[in-house]
C-alpha cells in the first residue's frame, strides 16, 4: 500500500530535475574568444583583400586576374583557419590522453577548464578514503568495545549490534551498512540476536529534516511493533528525547570517536502499539519518526582508512596553487581528523550545514576564504557553496556520486562523478567520470589539462607569428609597386606545413616539468588576449621586415623576380620551423628546443625538407610557382636572412621575459 504525497516537479526527484534544468552551461572562454577573433579577422580579410584587388588593378595597373589572385592570396594569409583546428584537435586528443589516466571525458569543454581549476571541492568518503568501512568501536553509556584483539563480543553490546543490524537492510549496497551486517554476523553468530530474512513492515527513510532511518518490524504481540533506528548521533538522540546531561555525555563520546577519524552512528530501539483497522490492512503509521518513543542503545563507530595516494596528490595540489575544500555530510570532528591524516588543511575551523543556513551569501563567501572543511552538509548546501565559489571568481571542480549531487556537479566548472559507486544521474550531470574513483586521477587530469592549455597557447602564438610575414609578403609588394611575391599556390603549400605543425607537432609537446609548480592561470588569461597576440605579432613583424628587406636588397642587386621569390620563399619555409622552435619554450633560445623530446618534430622537419626539394628539384613545379634554382649565392643569402630572423626572435623572447612578470602564488 502506497500513499502519494507529491507528483512531478513537487517530488524530491522533481526538485533535483528543476535544479538541473535551471543550471545552464555557458560557452567556454576559448569558444567565445575564438569566435570573436575569427569573426573580426574574417571581416578584416574581406576588406583588405578587396582593397588589394582595387589597388593592384587601379593603382598599379596590373591585369585584373593577377590582382584577383593577389587579393585571394592576401585573404588566405589573413584568415586563421588553424584556430578551429587547434581547438577541435587539441581538446579531442586531450580527452583521449586523459582517458589513459582512467578519467572519462563527457564534455570536451571540461578539458579546457582543467588547466584553470583553482578550487577542488571533494567528498570525504570514497574520494579521500577507500570507502571500505569496518566497525572499529562500539560504545554504550557505560562501556566501550574494540574488535581488534578481542575474542568475543561482551553481552552488554549484543543488543546494540542486534538493532544496528535490524536498522540496516539485509543485503545492503552502502559500504557502511555492509560493514554493520558483516560485524553482526561475525560477532553474533549462533545467538538469538541475528534475524536474517526478517522483513520490515514499514520504513522511514533518511531525510533532510531527520538524519536517521527507522525500520518497523512485527513482534510476538499482535498490536506491538518493534522499531530499529540508526543515523547521525545527534538526530537519534533527539528522537530519544534525552535530558541535557545524557545528551552532553553522548556528545563527548561522539567527539572523542570523531577526533580519531571514525564515522559515528547512533542506534536506538523502540516499541509502538498500533492496530490495523482490519486484518488485511496495515495500521496507520505515524507521519514522522518523532511520533515514536525510542531508547538510546549506543554508538557504532566505523573506520574508513584514507587512500594511500591521497597525501602525495594533495601536496601536489598545494604546489600547483589548487585549493582543496572538503564537503561532507560527516561529523565536523571526523572531517577534521581525516583532513589532518591526509594533509588536506592545517586550518582547524569547520563550517557546518546549520551555520551555512544562518549566513547570507556575502557573509558565507567571506567565511569560505578562511575555511577548508565543510561538514554535516545537505545536497542543497553543496550547490550553494559551488555557486558562491564561482561567483567569487574561482574555477571550481567538484566530486560527487549521488542523485542529490547532480545539481552541484552540473553547476561546477568541472563536475567529476565517481564511476564505480556513482549513480547514473551523477554521471550524466558531470563533465568527467573517474573510472576507479581515485583522487590521484583528478590530480593527473589537472596536470594533463595544464599541458593541453600550454600547448594551445604555443600553437596560437605560432599561428599568429607565422601569418604576419605571409600577410606582409602578400600586401606590401602591392603598396610599393613591387612584383607579386606570393601567389595562392605558395600559400597553399605553406598551409600544408603550418596546419600539421600547429595541430600535430605542438599538440604532442610533452608537459612542462614545472607545470604543477605554478599557480593556475587566471580565467581572463586567454590565448587570444592582446598580450599573447602582441608577442606573436612582434615575432612575425621582425621576420616580415627581414624577408622584405632581403627582397629589396636582391632587387637592387639585379636579381630576377623568380630568383628573389625563390630565396624569400625558401627562407619563409625555414622560418616556419624556426617559429615552431621559438614558441615551444619561451624560457630558452629557439635552437635549444630541438633537444626537447617530441616524436613529430623531426618528422615535420623532414617534411619541410622534402617540400623544398620537390619545389626546387621538379622543373614543372618550379615553373608553376614562378621560381628558379637559387644557386650557391641564393642559398647563402637565405642562410643569412634566416640568421637575422633567429636573432630577432631571440631579442623578442628576452624582452618578453623581462617585461612579463611571473604570476604570484595563490595564498
Amino acid at each position: 500500500v502506497a500513499r502519494v504525497c507529491a507528483t512531478g516537479a513537487r517530488t524530491a526527484v522533481g526538485r533535483i530535475g528543476a535544479d538541473l534544468a535551471a543550471t545552464t552551461e555557458p560557452p567556454s572562454a576559448l569558444q567565445e574568444g575564438s569566435r570573436r577573433l575569427v569573426r573580426n579577422l574574417g571581416i578584416g580579410a574581406v576588406v583588405l583583400a578587396t582593397a588589394q584587388v582595387l589597388l593592384g588593378w587601379w593603382w598599379n595597373g596590373r591585369p585584373l586576374l593577377e590582382s584577383l589572385l593577389s587579393g585571394i592570396a592576401l585573404a588566405m594569409a589573413i584568415l586563421p583557419e588553424e584556430i578551429p583546428v587547434i581547438l577541435t584537435v587539441f581538446l579531442a586528443l586531450g580527452a583521449w590522453r586523459i582517458a589513459h589516466q582512467k578519467v572519462l571525458t563527457r564534455r570536451v569543454t571540461a578539458v579546457e577548464a582543467l588547466g584553470a581549476i583553482t578550487v577542488l571541492a571533494v567528498d570525504k568518503t570514497g574520494t579521500l578514503t577507500l570507502n571500505r568501512m569496518a566497525v572499529a568501536e562500539l560504545a554504550t553509556p557505560e562501556q566501550h568495545f574494540r574488535p581488534e584483539g578481542a575474542s568475543h563480543l561482551p553481552e552488554e553490546f549484543h543488543r546494540l549490534a542486534e538493532f544496528a543490524m535490524l536498522a540496516t537492510p539485509g543485503d545492503p549496497f552502502d559500504p557502511m551498512e555492509k560493514a554493520i551486517q558483516h560485524f553482526g554476523h561475525q560477532w553474533l553468530e549462533g545467538t538469538e540476536h541475528v534475524h536474517d530474512g526478517r522483513e520490515p513492515e514499514f520504513e522511514y527513510a533518511l531525510s533532510g529534516e531527520i538524519l536517521a532511518m527507522t525500520r518497523v518490524f512485527a513482534s510476538d504481540e499482535p498490536d506491538v511493533h518493534l522499531l530499529a533506528t540508526k543515523g547521525a548521533p545527534e538526530a537519534v538522540a533527539d528522537l530519544c528525547h534525552l535530558d541535557a546531561a545524557r545528551l552532553d555525555a553522548i556528545r563527548r563520546q561522539v567527539e572523542a570517536m570523531a577526533k580519531r577519524g571514525l564515522r559515528v552512528l547512533g542506534v536506538a530501539r523502540g516499541r509502538w502499539r498500533g492496530s490495523a483497522p482490519s486484518t488485511d490492512q496495515p495500521p496507520p503509521w505515524p507521519t514522522s519518526q518523532h511520533d515514536f518513543d525510542f531508547d538510546f542503545l549506543g554508538l557504532v563507530a566505523l573506520a574508513d582508512p584514507p587512500r594511500p595516494e591521497v597525501p602525495a596528490a594533495l601536496a601536489e595540489c598545494r604546489r600547483a596553487g589548487v585549493r582543496v575544500v572538503m564537503m561532507t555530510g560527516d561529523h565536523p570532528a571526523t572531517a577534521r581528523a581525516i583532513a589532518q591524516q591526509v594533509g588536506l588543511s592545517d586550518r582547524p575551523e569547520v563550517i557546518t550545514g546549520a551555520e551555512l543556513e544562518a549566513l547570507d551569501d556575502a557573509a558565507l563567501a567571506k567565511r569560505l576564504r578562511h575555511v577548508d572543511l565543510c561538514a554535516r552538509l545537505k545536497p542543497q548546501h553543496k550547490l550553494r557553496l559551488v555557486q558562491l565559489l564561482r561567483a567569487s571568481g574561482e574555477v571550481v571542480a567538484m566530486t560527487g556520486d549521488g542523485v542529490n549531487d547532480a545539481p552541484a556537479l552540473k553547476a561546477a566548472d568541472v563536475g567529476i562523478a565517481m564511476g564505480e559507486r556513482g549513480t547514473d544521474v551523477a554521471r550524466e550531470a558531470a563533465a568527467l567520470v573517474l573510472l576507479d574513483d581515485s583522487f590521484a586521477r583528478i590530480v593527473a587530469a589537472i596536470r594533463q589539462g595544464r599541458r593541453i592549455d600550454d600547448n594551445v597557447r604555443k600553437a596560437t602564438r605560432f599561428v599568429f607569428a607565422v601569418h604576419v610575414p605571409i600577410i606582409a609578403l602578400a600586401l606590401v609588394p602591392t603598396l610599393l609597386h613591387w612584383p607579386v611575391l606570393l601567389l595562392p599556390v605558395h600559400i597553399v603549400l605553406l598551409q600544408l606545413l603550418i596546419d600539421p605543425t600547429c595541430a600535430v607537432v605542438l599538440e604532442a609537446d610533452p608537459e612542462d616539468s614545472g607545470c604543477m609548480e605554478r599557480p593556475p592561470r587566471p580565467v581572463s588569461d586567454s590565448p587570444f588576449a592582446i598580450g599573447p597576440l602582441a608577442f606573436s605579432v612582434f615575432q612575425g613583424l621582425g621576420v616580415a621586415a627581414v624577408l622584405l628587406g632581403g627582397q629589396a636588397w636582391l632587387a637592387s642587386q639585379g636579381w630576377s623576380s623568380a630568383q628573389s621569390r625563390t630565396v624569400v620563399f625558401c627562407t619563409l619555409v625555414l622560418c616556419v620551423m624556426l617559429l615552431t622552435l621559438a614558441n615551444r619554450d619561451l624560457s630558452r633560445p629557439a635552437l635549444l628546443g630541438v633537444t626537447s623530446p617530441n616524436p613529430w618534430l623531426w618528422r615535420m622537419a623532414a617534411a619541410m625538407g622534402l617540400l623544398l626539394a620537390a619545389v626546387l628539384g621538379m622543373a614543372w613545379l618550379r615553373n608553376l610557382m614562378g621560381m628558379a634554382l637559387p644557386g650557391a649565392a641564393g642559398l647563402w643569402v637565405a642562410a643569412g636572412l634566416l640568421a637575422l630572423c633567429m636573432v630577432w626572435l631571440e631579442l623578442v623572447r628576452l624582452a618578453h621575459l623581462h617585461l612579463v612578470q611571473p604570476r604570484p602564488p595563490r595564498p
